[in-house]
């Protein structure tokens, strides 16, 4: 064992710790087991797990993500796709399917029948995704809203786009998500909208009488 000295809580004492396991990140990384003689169930990873991979693949101190970083890097990441996969596409605009219902597509083809939403998530999630290979099921509701609101929409890209990850192969991974896959989350998620409205007007009602 060495001991080396170092002030904790200093930039250099949290480089230090990046990538390496901690008695705090160990405890991160599996789900708890249930079974008595077992501390950890090994084969369930938690996010400690692929935030401490994302540690080692990335030269970035900040690995975070927020709303501000997700709309700074939305445009650079259109441009990427665009490049990528060879399709160019409408930035922006508003889908209004009726005067309750909208979409705000990150991009779409000039005949409606594709569209892509860009995730720039936290370094740790996005290379869960990609390790997983799934789209992150979190924002599943709005994958399907496109499908409802547009009826024209055949398929929808979801792009992971991360500019720290060191091997340029890891910054973007994509899936394409048709219609006919996702007709069960589109149906149900239209059954939700109905109820919803519903409820609204009824408690609107009610709290103006």
């Amino acid at each position: 064992m060495n001991i080396i000295e170092i002030e904790q809580g200093s930039d250099d004492w949290k480089r230090m710790r990046e990538g390496r396991l901690t008695g705090t990140k160990i405890g991160s990384i599996y789900a708890k087991s249930r079974k008595q003689d077992e501390i950890f169930d090994t084969s369930k990873h938690l996010l400690g797990f692929y935030e401490l991979l994302a540690e080692r693949l990335t030269d970035c101190d900040d690995l975070s993500s927020n709303a501000e970083r997700g709309k700074e890097l939305e445009s650079e990441a259109l441009e990427v796709a665009s490049d990528e996969l060879g399709i160019d596409f409408v930035r922006g605009n508003v889908w209004e399917l009726d005067k309750n219902h909208i979409e705000s597509p990150d991009g779409y083809t000039n005949d409606l029948k594709m569209a892509i939403e860009i995730k720039c998530l936290s370094s740790a999630r996005h290379i869960q995704a990609i390790y997983d290979d799934v789209p992150p099921q979190e924002y599943a509701t709005e994958y399907a809203n496109y499908f409802l609101v547009n009826k024209d929409l055949e398929m929808l890209i979801v792009f992971l786009y991360d500019p720290r990850f060191i091997e340029q192969k890891l910054r973007t991974h994509y899936w394409f998500l048709n219609r006919v896959d996702l007709m069960p989350q589109i149906k149900a998620l239209k059954q939700v909208k109905k109820q919803v409205l519903r409820e609204l007007k009824e408690a609107a009602e009610r709290l103006a009488q």
